[in-house]
């Protein structure tokens, strides 16, 4: 059962909920918290959630990286993709804050201690991130109109998914959580946002994927990429800013 409904969870309030679990860790252990975000002490110690590894099943074309029992009070991560969590640096902790975000805005903890009557007790459930290829998914809802093994198979693999909005909101949360906006602006004063190699130093020191950090900075509007560019701008004004300055420019040339 769901908790909020997320459809309307702004970033401003999920930095809101996260700063709080940073605060709070901060009076439990009277440490000032700086990069890289101790998220696995704030899981266990704020949060009063576990951690433990097991293999989770996975249906062909489909990628669990890890899951929420609510009634265990645990995430586990998958045994499956110990290679590919030691490939790619941060992306162990971004996927154990996304599961954290389950438990604290999406999930209805209530729910999980209602008595029930002998015979119907509860099954453990396990809220998976599935990180499907949207080539695969595309390919099997375009076959999926004249063949019904195919629609089945759809079916199985989107089952488990995050809906849309909840999977927006939970990730917004891992990156908040791992990512505080407070310390992002203590590292604008010494880094070039605009600079690759800083973002790339930027996120080694805060223990992050580049991905994760572009999303963030995005977000918080300290950059700007425009699609299909590497090119880095101060912000979206900025970018707009510039591009209305080159048209101006293009257009003098071409009065000349």
């Amino acid at each position: 059962m769901r908790r909020h409904d997320l459809t309307q969870l702004s970033t401003r309030t999920i930095d809101d909920i996260t700063s709080l679990r940073i605060r709070q860790y901060e009076q439990h252990t009277r440490i000032p918290v700086s990069f890289p975000v101790p998220v696995e002490n704030i899981i266990e110690q704020i949060l009063g959630l576990h951690f433990d590894w097991i293999e989770i099943d996975e249906q062909p074309g489909e990628q669990i990286l890890a899951g929420l029992s609510p009634e265990r009070r645990t995430i586990v991560l998958n045994t499956r993709h110990l290679e590919l969590f030691e490939k790619k640096p941060g992306l162990e902790r971004s996927t154990i804050g996304h599961e954290a975000g389950h438990w604290d805005i999406d999930i209805d903890r209530t729910s999980l201690h209602h008595p029930t009557l002998p015979g119907m007790e509860s099954a453990d459930n396990l809220v998976c991130r599935h990180d499907s290829t949207d080539e695969l998914l595309a390919e099997l809802l375009d076959r999926a109109v004249t063949d019904d093994r195919c629609f089945q198979l759809y079916r199985q693999l989107t089952a488990g998914q995050d809906p849309p909005a909840v999977k927006s909101a939970v990730d917004r949360y891992q990156s908040s959580l791992l990512m505080p906006d407070w310390l992002i602006r203590e590292a604008a004063d010494s880094l070039d946002f605009t600079a690759w190699p800083d973002l790339y130093d930027l996120a080694h020191t805060a223990g992050v994927t580049i991905s994760n950090l572009v999303v963030r900075l995005h977000r918080l509007d300290f950059i700007f990429i425009p699609r299909n560019s590497k090119t880095i701008y101060a912000g979206r004004d900025h970018f707009l800013q510039q591009k209305h300055l080159f048209g101006q420019d293009r257009e003098s040339r071409q009065m000349l």
